[in-house]
């Protein structure tokens, strides 16, 4: 793949998957702490973030790094959730690996500050 053509891809991704998610370049970059700039650089590509930059983007679009630079066929869909604050976010996609007893303890212990 050209580099022309992957960076191509990439920015044209980005912003797929913002407008698909109906979310604004102002509240990405509030959300994520970049630039309104920084984020239209990448999504004209124009600019293009380091790899840990990628890993963020990434992570708070629920998408995965090899969809954002066009290498996995995923599509994403508005439906998909998108958690505004980072931490959430991550903590968030953690738990699909949670065990039923862990799920379990978790709702036990929401219901309990539910309650306070």
């Amino acid at each position: 793949m050209k580099a022309e053509n992957s960076h191509s891809i990439f920015s044209s991704g980005l912003r797929t998957v913002r407008i698909e998610k109906g979310l604004s370049q102002t509240g990405v970059c509030k959300a994520l702490g970049l630039s309104t700039s920084a984020l239209s650089s990448y999504e004209q590509g124009q600019r293009h973030p380091t790899i840990n930059g990628l890993k963020i983007l990434a992570d708070f679009y629920n998408v995965t790094t090899d969809w954002l630079i066009g290498r996995d066929e995923y599509k994403p869909t508005k439906n998909d959730l998108v958690i505004q604050d980072p931490k959430l976010n991550y903590w968030y996609n953690d738990l699909s690996n949670a065990s039923e007893e862990d799920w379990r303890k978790l709702r036990q212990l929401w219901e309990a500050l539910k309650e306070k």
